[in-house]
């Protein structure tokens, strides 16, 4: 059956504590991805136009300090250690920005317009509610990243050797879809009427609240974890500790433009990146057309984290295992085939006259292409990703995903929205530059498409070459 490879209690337990921890980091994520979209499009930002601006001014540059941060914390400490320090700082921070910060705001906009001996008083009261929904946009943001991304997936190459990486990463992304699944009627119940009492500072509090008390779930299953990983017959051995050298960032980068392996793996991650990103934006900005009131508009994105979580475990449990057992290439390029046909459809619809006013239709291209392409992402590609990263040394492997997953997604998300503003400026809007966009993602969607293929000759030889050497089983 799905689980028939989980042969004796040990991998059982240690299957199930990675897909619960999994699953909750998700929860959290999809969380966060609804407040923050929220916040920034129909709360206190300027609608979808301020994302690409936050993207490249704020989650850029916390992105490269996040991975410098990581990287002084991996040298000096356990990877679980800096595991259940990131999660503490990140989860204190959004507690204490919804409890604190937001239903304060108001008052400290005021007062900030009675300081007359503060130059640009005015100015900096404008600003405020700016300032702050970009704090939140960007810890939203590198959530996933730090924890899930680096240290989580980080944490589970170390130790699952390649033989057994493809029966264990296409099942783990079910804990995606899981969270994703959960996330939504999370979201709904803190947005409804009865929780909220109709007030959208109380639907961010019981959000947050939520968000935290999963957290230090999480922290508990990860030490779990760590300790099956790492226990004390396992300490000595220098096949299964987790990497010891010093790792450099400026190192990390130079091993990734000089590697063929890594240049291609980091290039396939910032244009897909791009590419969603650009649609993601118009999306977004017809949605606010359709959901003005942030409450109403942070229920939808609970609705798009159900279905995008259920099109996910379908691809979990079904498609990902099938894929799977074919050539590396085949699972890889099914995301690239999304974005074609469901983004394709999306732009074309806003291309054509008679269907560009309608926003009910667009809306529901933009669902579909939001959820088939994340379902798509956050399974095969990410499978692939992880996959591909196996065959690699120990230390060439942490410092490759440092630097792609840590530096690359950001910097993908960081051009999309050097685009997106240029296009807004020269076009005068956002759904005004739809069709320059759309021509940009599906030449982007096309090099994805060859990449892959390059990539995948390199990844069968660094197979083939890993498989033929002698190491050890460390999970039977």
């Amino acid at each position: 059956m799905f689980l028939k490879f989980l042969t004796d209690r040990r991998s059982k337990v240690l299957f199930f504590l990675m897909l619960a921890i999994v699953a909750l980091l998700n929860v959290n994520y999809g969380i966060l991805r609804s407040a923050r979209n929220a916040l920034v499009v129909a709360d206190l930002g300027n609608g979808a136009s301020s994302i690409p601006i936050f993207e490249l001014c704020g989650t850029m540059p916390a992105a490269l300090l996040m991975v410098y941060l990581l990287t002084r914390l991996l040298n000096k400490y356990s990877i679980h250690k800096v595991f259940i320090i990131t999660l503490a700082f990140f989860s204190g921070f959004f507690l204490f920005f919804a409890l604190i910060v937001y239903p304060y705001l108001p008052t400290w906009e005021a007062q900030v317009i009675q300081w007359t001996w503060l130059p640009w008083n005015s100015f900096f009261a404008v600003i405020l509610p700016q300032v702050l929904s970009l704090m939140f946009f960007v810890m939203a943001e590198l959530w996933k990243i730090a924890l899930l991304t680096v240290l989580f997936w980080g944490l589970v190459n170390q130790y699952i050797p390649l033989g057994d990486a493809k029966k264990y990463y296409g099942p783990l992304m079910l804990g995606g879809s899981i969270g994703t699944m959960l996330a939504g009627p999370i979201i709904s119940f803190c947005t409804s009427k009865f929780a909220s009492q109709n007030s959208w500072s109380n639907s961010l509090s019981l959000m947050m609240i939520v968000l935290s008390l999963i957290g230090i779930l999480t922290a508990y299953l990860y030490s779990k974890l760590w300790r099956e990983f790492a226990g004390p017959k396992k300490e000595d051995d220098k096949n299964t500790i987790e990497v010891k050298d010093t790792i450099s960032v400026w190192e990390s980068i130079r091993l990734c433009i000089k590697s063929p392996y890594l240049s291609l793996l980091a290039w396939i991650t910032i244009v897909d990146y791009i590419a969603y990103a650009l649609g993601e934006v118009i999306f977004l900005d017809i949605l606010k057309q359709r959901y003005p009131d942030p409450r109403d508009y942070c229920a939808y994105m609970g609705q798009l984290s159900l279905w995008s979580g259920i099109l996910t475990a379908f691809s979990a449990v079904v498609v990902t295992p099938l894929l799977l057992r074919c050539r590396w290439v085949v699972a890889s390029l099914v995301t690239p085939a999304c974005l074609l046909l469901t983004e394709g459809a999306f732009f074309i619809a806003l291309w054509h006259p008679s269907t560009s006013t309608q926003v009910e239709l667009l809306v529901f291209l933009g669902t579909l292409f939001f959820c088939f392409v994340r379902a798509a992402k956050y399974t095969l590609m990410d499978c692939s990703k992880e996959i591909a990263f196996i065959p690699m040394p120990p230390l060439e492997k942490m410092q490759g995903k440092l630097i792609i997953d840590g530096v690359c997604s950001r910097l993908g998300r960081g051009s999309a929205s050097v685009v997106s503003i240029t296009l807004i400026q020269i076009c005068g809007g956002v759904l005004a530059s739809a069709s320059a966009a759309g021509l940009i993602v599906l030449s982007i969607a096309i090099s994805c498409v060859v990449s892959t293929f390059k990539l995948s000759k390199l990844v069968e030889k660094k197979s083939a070459l890993k498989k033929a050497e002698p190491t050890p089983n460390q999970i039977t």
